[in-house]
């Protein structure tokens, strides 16, 4: 019997200049760097896009300046409309940075009695947490830093030695510090009613009667 499989070394030689059938430009030729064969196929890929040729260089940084461009508008936007993705916060801790909140050189008596004359409940509630702050540094009872946040102070009482007398004031103090962050720093609109609350839980912190 014959051999019937015949070569047609014509039809072969056709469909090779074809680029249809150019197999090979797809993967990463023998000597050829990955840089190299994805200049290439962006080159290829610009080709068919405008229809025009273009220099695989020019083609290359052109693509790095938009890339570069579009990451950096990117990093704008996120850093301008989303800061917290840029920061790595503990949820135990609030920001606490304001240089105008000490403990020192403040007559708070007499501070108080003029933002509650005013009506200014949020700002006799800062002026109550820090009559607080201040009077347990007077007792050495915490340390206070101008750096340090309301989270550490009560971290700080709480490691106090325990007793009932201590218990309670522990459980004061957390308390008022939860409502001076929510006024402070969550918007919180503070009422007469609540400066009271926070009165009385300063005394409780300092066993006032």
């Amino acid at each position: 019997m014959s051999d019937t499989l015949v070569i047609d070394s014509a039809q072969i030689s056709r469909w090779q200049v074809q680029q249809d059938f150019d197999y090979n430009r797809e993967l990463v030729g023998e000597g050829m760097t990955f840089t190299e064969w994805l200049k290439a196929q962006l080159h290829e890929l610009f080709e068919e896009l405008f229809d025009q040729a273009w220099q695989s260089e020019y083609t290359w940084w052109l693509l790095t300046i938009v890339g570069v461009v579009v990451v950096g508008v990117v990093v704008w936007y996120l850093w301008r409309y989303h800061p917290g993705l840029f920061t790595q916060v503990d949820d135990t801790q609030q920001a606490y940075e304001d240089t105008e909140d000490t403990i020192y050189g403040i007559d708070f008596d007499t501070a108080i009695i003029s933002a509650v004359g005013h009506e200014d409940y949020r700002e006799a509630v800062r002026l109550v947490y820090l009559k607080t702050l201040k009077a347990l540094t007077d007792a050495r009872l915490i340390d206070w830093q101008p750096y340090k946040t309301p989270s550490q102070y009560v971290r700080e009482l709480s490691s106090c030695p325990v007793g009932s007398d201590t218990a309670t004031a522990n459980s004061a103090f957390r308390t008022l510090t939860a409502h001076f962050l929510r006024v402070r720093y969550g918007n919180y609109q503070a009422t007469r009613l609540l400066y009271d609350e926070v009165e009385q839980l300063r005394k409780e912190v300092h066993h006032e009667p």
